[in-house]
């Protein structure tokens, strides 16, 4: 895109120019910079718990270098194998500005996803909303233009059964994935559901992690050799075994809340990590290996 830009305005200012409109140039300045936010604003994460269905939410990402102003986006929803979306979205500007490397969460229910996961949703859309979905459903972004920035799904198909069903489950962007498309790939997600795909059926304590995407680290980071850590078991009881290729400097674990609950120096290559008084939940594993720093997420039984 930024290719597309760098070759483009040139030729958009000489045409301007040419016109004798200043303020055209204006204008196009700010459309063809505009450009470089789409995409970057994508769908990490869809959740039906199997347990709350009053739980369910949608978690958003910000996976670009820049903020974006979700004043007049909206969330919007295929329901029922239906030709034509619901005829009223979620409008996502109470959100705001949404900070490079953000999340925000569009919950069914707020209370009820509160009570669930401990943190407080972004928006409540309500139920029978563009959150609400029951797994066989297609959810998508649309800009203040109305085009579409990212697309999760088949339109007018129902879900039942197919790629993208996460019926009493979850659909998990991979970690790969560094923008949104309009287009839906099923080789973009990993899927769980009550079919036994993936993880199959999962409860609200059995893998769900808003605010925590496992790519959250690499997304619009392309090309580099990203260095991994290894965690055993995952989930964990009451020890954590992490492992990599090269030297482990630091490692810090934080709640859902953002809090830190562990902090370490290990500088090794491997460690045993004592989680035994950590409450049941989802957190977050943020370590750095030669001097690089990732994230990788921790389920505690």
């Amino acid at each position: 895109m930024l290719f597309l830009i760098v070759y483009l305005l040139p030729m958009l200012i000489k045409k301007c120019y040419n016109m004798k409109k200043n303020y055209t140039i204006t204008v196009l300045l700010t459309l063809c910079f505009g450009l470089t936010s789409l995409g970057q604003v994508f769908i990490t994460e869809l959740a039906d718990p199997n347990d709350d269905a009053t739980a369910r939410y949608v978690e958003i990402y910000n996976g670009g270098s820049t903020s974006v102003d979700l004043t007049g986006w909206t969330l919007r929803r295929y329901t029922n194998g239906n030709a034509d979306p619901q005829t009223t979205g979620e409008d996502l500007t109470p959100i705001g500005s949404l900070d490079s490397g953000a999340f925000a969460i569009i919950a069914a229910n707020g209370t009820a996803f509160e009570a669930a996961f401990g943190m407080t949703a972004d928006i409540s859309a309500g139920t029978g909303g563009s959150a609400d979905s029951n797994g066989d459903d297609q959810i998508y972004i649309t800009d203040a233009s109305d085009a579409i920035v990212d697309f999760f799904g088949v339109a007018g198909e129902d879900g039942s059964g197919t790629g993208h069903e996460f019926e009493d489950g979850r659909a998990e962007r991979k970690a790969s994935v560094t923008q949104g498309t309009s287009t839906w790939d099923v080789n973009e997600w990993n899927i769980d559901n009550d079919d036994g795909v993936g993880d199959g059926a999962l409860d609200v304590n059995g893998g769900f992690d808003p605010g925590v995407w496992i790519g959250a680290a690499t997304a619009g980071v392309k090309g580099e050799n990203l260095v991994t850590l290894n965690t055993y078991p995952n989930p964990a009881s009451d020890v954590l075994n992490i492992s990599a290729q090269n030297t482990i400097n630091t490692l810090e674990i934080f709640n859902v809340l953002g809090q830190k609950v562990i902090n370490m120096q290990v500088e090794n290559t491997s460690a045993e990590i004592n989680i035994s008084n950590l409450n049941a939940g989802i957190y977050l594993i943020k370590y750095e290996i030669n001097n690089s720093t990732s994230t990788k997420k921790l389920v505690k039984n």
